[in-house]
């Protein structure tokens, strides 16, 4: 009876080994997954903001001056701040463990997409102009990712350099290609020729029921983020020359006297003090919506991206509330917002009120090009 019950194992085993033999022995096929075979397909791809939009970029938002980390905030209350965080704003490069680094892999998916698109142009119907349109729309969406990458994870581009580290160069979607890290020039040089096959665009900045159409690539667009682009390589003629550019097309720029307000929706928190006390937290009336039209109508933008904070806590550094006028200054007054210890940190017993950074909902700061980017390249050449 033993030796037959290992007769039955060692068939099942066999069975197994043979099946897993079977199933990787067989060639991917064009018919185990849907491949895009019609133009609407790429646009469809191409309008899918939810994928392209968010930035979830830690070092962004936690490794610069901007944030804050607060000894008396973080007495208050431990909960203001986490492992991550704190990682990252102390440059703790050795420890960072690779699962808090959702940004790399995000902008690669997008980098692969374009990739997508470019690959089946030529083999999908449709009119030549529209394809030379999406084409040159999934060039600045690779330029703009690398960019972005680059500036990252990579040292800055300077003469001496230039020669260090760039990105892996990813042209295809295929696993095949060389993921080996280029020089920091080529990597700049290959989002320049992006960029430049970017510029062939000429699809005006325009909206869609009453939204800004910045979840696809404009003229307005690609000249905005050339301006950023050669302002990040000194080059101010060329940087002063593309933010013009932007601006002609378009130029509208938000009076916080009269197109800003508090939300209707104030959050209530109790704080001891010693006693029980109720006290409201004015939040902007852009934090009403976690949509996506209420950033898309905000006005300013040619391309949406937002700087995506999963946590919720922007806390603005010390350095930075004192340059502003608290008295007089609008964007002080409706996006420093007072309180935000009380609810994001817990911070109530005893009370601790500092001041969290709030834009759009609580996590969420757009960050493509802008309309007051582009006055401030134009300042600074």
């Amino acid at each position: 009876m033993k030796n037959f019950k290992y007769i039955i194992l060692l068939i099942l085993i066999v069975n197994l080994v043979a099946s897993c033999n079977d199933f990787l022995d067989e060639e991917p096929s064009k018919s185990t997954a849907t491949v895009p075979d019609k133009l609407e397909h790429l646009e469809a791809l191409l309008n899918n903001y939810g994928e392209f939009y968010s930035e979830p970029a830690s070092e962004l938002i936690f490794s610069t001056d901007d944030y804050g980390f607060i000894t008396d905030l973080y007495d208050a209350s431990t909960s203001s701040y986490s492992l991550t965080s704190l990682q990252y704003g102390t440059w703790d490069k050795e420890y960072l463990p690779n699962t808090n680094r959702p940004y790399w892999p995000r902008e690669w998916e997008k980098i692969f997409t374009a990739n997508l698109v470019m690959q089946n142009l030529g083999s999908v119907a449709g009119e030549d102009t529209e394809k030379k349109q999406i084409k040159a729309e999934a060039h600045f969406i690779r330029a703009y990712s690398y960019f972005q990458l680059a500036n990252i994870y990579c040292l800055p581009y300077t003469e001496g350099n230039k020669q260090e580290l760039g990105l892996p160069i990813k042209e295809t979607t295929s696993f095949e290609e060389s993921m080996e890290r280029v020089s920091l020039e080529d990597t700049w040089k290959f989002i320049e020729s992006d960029l430049n096959k970017a510029l062939e665009l000429t699809r005006s900045f325009t909206q869609v029921n009453d939204l800004n159409r910045t979840w696809r690539a404009s003229t307005a667009a690609v000249n905005g983020f050339a301006a950023r682009y050669y302002l990040a390589l000194n080059d101010y003629e060329k940087a002063q020359s593309y933010a013009q550019e932007a601006l002609n097309e378009y130029d509208f720029l938000r009076d916080y006297n009269t197109d800003m307000s508090f939300s209707n929706a104030p959050t209530q928190v109790t704080i001891f003090n010693p006693e029980p006390t109720q006290v409201s937290i004015d939040f902007p009336y852009t934090h009403d919506s976690q949509e996506a039209d209420l950033m898309l109508a905000w006005g300013e933008s040619y391309y949406f991206r937002a700087l995506s904070n999963g946590s919720w806590k922007y806390w603005p550094s010390e350095e930075l509330l004192s340059l502003y006028n608290q008295t007089y200054d609008l964007r002080f007054k409706y996006h420093m917002v007072e309180g935000y210890s009380y609810e994001q940190a817990n911070a109530v017993d005893p009370p601790y009120n500092y001041p969290g950074y709030v834009f759009f909902h609580r996590s969420d700061i757009l960050s493509g090009p802008s309309v007051p980017e582009m006055l401030l390249i134009l300042a600074e050449c």
